[in-house]
């Protein structure tokens, strides 16, 4: 285990020693951020056939963007007001995306899937202060890799009643439906060049009980140069155990995906377009590790600006399976409905070159 850790290492502090002499007159990295605007302003499908696979697919993206929408829309007008003109339902962005992760062990490959999907809906005619959302993250927001079983369907509403305060509450949509409730602190702090992002969460969720889970995460831009550590805990009071992480990542980034989840943060997926050298570790009690791990992460656009892709050869030392070194690689992608495509400049592109015509 010592050597594979030196030669991570060595790469990080190579990556550190280029961020440390890079201009700092380098720009920093473009903000990939949500459509704004009203459903009404959504242009119609264009009717003219698409020559090209990239074409076809802004097109498919765009149908599939204005039908959830409208559809959204159509929900939350049936709650308006009888005796009063409807508010304007605003645009929701929504994310869909798609990881697997394959690792070689003694024992022969590991094959892990997960899909993701988020959506902030903005629904105001059933309630102004009310956010609606759709995510399948997990309660505690842990930045931990995909499990056997893919995090189920969480649907509830989230009140904003201070800054940086946020409440929910909803239903976890699974085999067993289970109930849950939340409390959440995260703010944001500029201490010169240095970007501090704690959140303390408390909760409650029927089967599983009151847990607390909490970070901090400190980020440092030189230009489009990144460094990034971040700590990460989650106690749950029925088994009085604390999982426990910390991860430290050195990259560079031309664009960063405007999400402030923890667990996307933490893990680096919040990058639209970079590559990163990221090096964790993990356990399930206060003093005692599980895992090591060793990762390169490199992430683009496929297509425009809302279809990434992203491909991490992975090196994990895992006490379950005698610290022995063993290989894999993540590949996932993200699909983001947070603008049209087909229009020129609703979705930018963040990379110079497209893989896609």
């Amino acid at each position: 285990m010592a050597a594979p850790l030196r030669k991570a290492l060595t790469v990080l502090i190579a990556l550190l020693a280029m961020a440390i002499t890079a201009s700092a007159h380098d720009k920093g990295p473009e903000r990939v951020r949500p459509s704004v605007g009203t459903i009404g302003k959504l242009q119609q499908a264009s009717r003219a056939a698409a020559a090209t696979l990239g074409g076809r697919l802004d097109a498919g993206h765009d149908w599939l963007y204005r039908r959830l929408q409208h559809f959204f829309e159509d929900v939350d007008l049936r709650f308006a007001v009888p005796e009063q003109a409807p508010i304007v339902v605003p645009l929701s962005p929504v994310r869909i995306g798609f990881e697997s992760e394959f690792v070689h062990r003694k024992n022969g490959m590991d094959v892990l899937a997960r899909p993701e999907f988020e959506a902030t809906l903005r629904l105001p005619n059933i309630e102004q202060r009310l956010g609606v959302f759709a995510t399948s993250a997990d309660l505690p927001e842990s930045p931990g890799t995909p499990v056997d079983e893919p995090n189920p369907l969480r649907v509830g509403a989230r009140f904003l009643p201070g800054s940086y305060v946020d409440v929910e509450f909803g239903v976890q949509a699974n085999s067993s439906p289970s109930a849950f409730a939340a409390l959440r602190w995260a703010p944001e702090f500029d201490a010169g060049a240095l970007r501090v992002y704690p959140f303390i969460k408390t909760y409650v969720q029927s089967g599983l009980g009151v847990g607390t889970s909490g970070g901090i995460a400190f980020e440092h831009w030189s230009g489009r140069w990144i460094v990034r550590s971040a700590s990460y805990g989650n106690w749950v009071r029925n088994t009085a155990v604390t999982a426990w992480s910390q991860s430290l990542i050195i990259g560079y980034a031309a664009g960063v995906i405007q999400e402030r989840r923890y667990d996307r943060f933490a893990t680096g997926r919040d990058l639209a377009c970079g590559v990163a050298v990221r090096v964790s570790v993990s356990g399930g009690r206060a003093s005692k590790t599980s895992l090591f791990e060793a990762s390169v992460f490199m992430k683009r656009p496929l297509h425009g600006g809302w279809l990434f892709g992203y491909v991490e050869p992975v090196v994990q030392w895992n006490r379950d399976f005698g610290w022995h070194p063993d290989v894999g690689v993540r590949i996932g992608v993200d699909a983001l409905f947070w603008g049209l495509a087909s229009l020129p400049g609703e979705v930018a592109t963040y990379c110079a070159h497209s893989f896609l015509p």
